[in-house]
């Protein structure tokens, strides 16, 4: 079949060639529309309960603001010039079209009561430039006597200050946010020279725009780096410009397909589809040099070009397609995370690879039928004296130093293991960034000074609507805000409770000593205040939702880590719902009871008790039971509960109805989910990695035997590097992930490539083992060493990235790919020189499926690519 592949691309090789410049302009086209993403990476499937809550939570309380927080390292109130500087600064960034409010101490509120018309009205605490130190005295000690603003525009203990802007979404997340960003940065520049002052920046606005531009960089540093140390390491190994340029042509319309099929798909570049074409130059180059190599091979035996390239193709052709299927495998198993940031990667980089089969099998046979015949010196280096002596060496380890070889290997495992059980899964949003980074920098600033800038949102559904201002529960939120109080990892927290606080102090005239809850008697008072006044309202209705059902007690927390994280949500997810569902506890204890008595009587009157005591767990339960809303009908002293999973059922449904309704959501949290979603399921895609290659590998070489230990050499990469990321502290985390599914997917393709040629040799030598390993070893030792060592420095470069976690893929993929290399070409050869006779197995020497051709060249001496070319025109 490949020979026959060989002769019709050769015979309609003009048309092949329109076809590729006609599909790689359309690739060419819609690679130009390719745009970043700029809203934050989305690691959790749709279905999430994690991301369901956060799109209720957005919806119900109209999030469409993004704030971006400035901070500024001097005491305002003792600078007449600077404050009013600051003052100037925040209207002016009012005009900023996609700014929708700006809040400081300079153009922060005030409410006040107007008693001639019965309304709460805003009156600004800054009306204008002050004009003395005087006047900064007295606006601080107005300042002092408004709480809501302690903690959330200033910091009391060392007097910094911060301005909070809000910015419009539509604008944020669209595709002139570097200019509308730009236009607002500029602004805050300018103020931070003109004054000698030092300003901070941080807010998930201002993380997510440094990470997209750091994003954008990173795809044309690392995609120049790549083609630059490629194409040196090329001329190094051929020494010739032709191979390089035909290579380069290769991977150059790989990386333009890749970028066209991304945005033919609608998906946008991210942290991980940033390295897709760096990925495609690496893992295509290894495929140029197989079958650039082969063909020089073939020349240097007979020196008939068209005889060479139809072997080319029919010898490893299918060899080829297998590793490349392996590889594409290795990623493609990424969909079934259901996580949209890799499943939009896997996708993509399947077809990519795939498509380098293609390229790869095209553009060279045609190519060098058009060349001339390289000249010997060209095509000398598949006799490399040093490649050649580092191949003898291995091959006299596998022959004779096999006890040496297993001994090695069994201290490496046994040390990979300690190390793998000392990783840690963690991360946190800025943990790929530099730790001496601005960002990060600011951004620790603010959790110093402020308490943190990652939303964290705590909603209260009350169950029914008009409840959530009920003096009962408004005091449960005042209480679950007092919990965070003291702890550091938090901001202030705002809530309904802080703007009726607010509207009370207003109420007494300003009087701070009034700054608390406002309570049922007080609410007749002033309810006419609150029903003509607008003011309040607006302050309202960004912590209540418009059916009063439910509430939000907003906080900013410090970027920890996803273990701190965990740990944090144990420790208040409890206590915030004690707080609100004091009776839980007890009737989950008698609920046990119900559940686990074996005298029925008693588990009956238990579960009636709790149904009497609980008047509207007792209407939702005679409903569930009744199926219907009848309750005169209802006799609960008739229903039975022991040992009856339908009426427990509706006990615990009936319960769970009956409690308040609490849950912690926001970027923080959806993070830390998506985090350990995706550490989760990287052990499922590995292992559907390791099944699907393990098929495939069944199917070509059909000996359950040969793949075993084909998967063992492999995992033992694998383990090294987990060792490694153990022993140096290297978290999994979503930007470590992927190196373990690359490795495999790589390190198994020369696997692939030995026991091909292996099962090839030994049709040849009659089934002399040691000779067809030794054959072998010299046939493809050459090409594996050269493959190893591009995709060793080409991953390499991916060190050379701002981001922590692309910097540890390329590390730990290189790492994994050259020890790979020394598995497949002395481990491996070991195993089949040990087994012997039990590797050969009758399916092994008799394949349903061969990937070297091994019938004869029929006709091939007489193949001429003049006739050829003649019988096309």
């Amino acid at each position: 079949m490949w020979a026959k592949t060989a002769r019709l691309i050769v015979r309609y090789r003009i048309a092949i060639i329109i076809a590729l410049l006609g599909f790689t302009s359309v690739m060419l086209y819609q690679a130009t529309g390719v745009r970043l993403m700029y809203g934050l990476p989305q690691m959790l499937p749709e279905d999430s309960q994690t991301i369901i809550d956060w799109r209720s939570f957005q919806d119900q309380f109209k999030e469409e603001s993004t704030v971006f927080a400035i901070g500024i390292e001097k005491d305002l109130f003792h600078d007449v010039d600077v404050f009013n500087e600051w003052y100037k600064l925040g209207r002016s960034l009012t005009e900023v079209e996609g700014v929708d409010t700006v809040l400081s101490i300079g153009s922060a509120f005030n409410i006040i009561k107007d008693t001639s018309i019965k309304e709460f009205v805003i009156d600004p605490v800054v009306k204008r430039p002050v004009k003395s130190q005087d006047e900064l005295d007295l606006l601080r000690s107005r300042y002092e006597s408004l709480p809501f603003y302690k903690g959330l525009l200033y910091n009391a203990e060392n007097n910094y200050s911060l301005m909070a802007i809000s910015m419009n979404n539509d604008r944020f997340n669209s595709t002139d946010r570097t200019e509308f960003f730009g236009e607002v940065l500029s602004k805050v520049e300018a103020f931070e020279q003109d004054n000698n002052v030092k300003i901070r920046y941080s807010g998930m606005p201002y993380i997510r725009e440094n990470l997209s531009s750091l994003v954008k960089k990173e795809l044309g540093t690392l995609l120049l780096l790549t083609v630059i140390i490629t194409i040196i390491i090329l001329l190094v190994f051929f020494r010739s410009i032709k191979p390089v340029l035909i290579s380069m042509t290769v991977v150059s319309l790989g990386v333009v397909w890749s970028l066209g099929l991304l945005n033919t798909l609608g998906f946008e570049i991210t942290i991980l589809t940033s390295l897709i074409s760096p990925l495609v130059i690496v893992i295509g180059i290894p495929n140029c040099i197989y079958l650039i190599n082969k063909f020089h091979s073939e020349l240097n035996l007979h020196g008939n070009r068209a005889k060479a390239l139809t072997r080319v193709v029919s010898r490893i052709g299918s060899a080829t397609f297998m590793t490349n299927a392996t590889t594409a495998t290795g990623f493609l198993t990424f969909v079934f995370t259901e996580s949209i940031l890799l499943v939009e990667f896997g996708i993509v980089a399947f077809f990519s690879i795939m498509s380098l089969f293609v390229l790869s099998i095209l553009v060279i046979t045609i190519t060098y039928s058009f060349l001339p015949v390289p000249r010997e010196d060209k095509t000398a280096h598949v006799e490399k004296r040093w490649v050649l002596n580092l191949v003898s060496f291995f091959t006299h380890l596998v022959q004779s130093r096999r006890p040496l070889v297993y001994s090695v290997t069994v201290i490496v495992v046994i040390i990979s293991v300690f190390g793998l059980l000392q990783i840690e899964t963690s991360g946190n949003i800025v943990d790929d960034l530099p730790k001496n980074h601005k960002t990060v920098e600011d951004l620790h600033w603010f959790e110093q000074n402020f308490g943190g800038v990652v939303p964290f949102e705590i909603k209260v559904d009350a169950k029914k609507p008009k409840q959530i201002t009920k003096s009962s529960i408004l005091k449960k939120i005042e209480e679950t805000q007092d919990l965070f109080k003291e702890d550091d990892s938090f901001s202030k927290s705002i809530s309904i409770v802080d703007a009726l606080k607010f509207i009370k102090q207003a109420f007494y005239n300003g009087n701070p000593e009034r700054y608390e809850l406002i309570t049922s008697r007080e609410k007749a008072f002033f309810g006419e205040y609150v029903e003509n006044s607008s003011t309040d309202q607006s302050l309202l209705t960004a912590y209540l939702d418009s059916t009063e059902q439910y509430a939000r007690i907003s906080l900013q927390v410090a970027d920890i880590g996803t273990l701190e994280m965990d740990s944090l949500l144990a420790y208040y997810f409890p206590k915030i719902d004690a707080i609100f569902n004091p009776k839980r506890a007890k009737q989950d204890s008698l609920l046990l009871i119900v559940t686990s008595n074996e005298d029925s009587s008693v588990s009956d009157s238990i579960a009636r008790y709790i149904l009497k005591r609980n008047s509207p767990a007792k209407r939702v339960f005679s409903s569930l039971y009744l199926e219907d809303d009848s309750i005169a009908k209802f006799d609960l002293d008739s229903v039975q509960f022991a040992n009856n999973e339908r009426t427990i059922g509706l006990l615990n449904a009936a319960l769970n109805e009956s409690y308040m309704g609490v849950s912690i959501t926001g970027p923080s949290i959806t993070f830390l989910e998506g985090t350990n979603y995706l550490v989760k399921n990287l052990f499922v895609s590995l292992s559907l990695a390791i099944l699907i290659v393990a098929l495939l590998m069944a199917f070509v070489f059909s000996s359950l035997r040969m793949i075993i230990i084909s998967v063992v050499t492999n995992l033992i990469p694998l383990l090294f590097t987990a060792a490694i990321m153990g022993y140096f502290g290297i978290n999994i985390k979503p930007s470590t992930i992927l190196v373990f599914s690359i490795a495999f997917g790589i390190s198994v393709d020369d696997t692939i490539h030995y026991l091909a040629k292996y099962r090839q040799e030994l049709r040849l030598t009659n089934n002399d083992i040691g000779l067809s390993v030794k054959l072998a070893l010299k046939e493809t030792g050459v090409s594996m060493v050269y493959t190893s060592i591009i995709l060793f420095f080409g991953f390499g470069v991916f060190s050379s990235s701002d981001f922590g976690g692309t910097q540890a893929l390329g590390v730990l993929v290189s790492l994994t790919l050259m020890v790979a290399m020394f598995a497949n070409l002395i481990l491996l050869p070991s195993f089949l020189m040990s087994f012997e006779k039990a590797m050969l197995t009758r399916w092994f020497k008799e394949p349903f499926f061969t990937l070297l051709d091994e019938e004869e060249d029929l006709e091939l001496d007489d193949l001429d690519f003049e006739k050829e070319e003649n019988n096309t025109l």
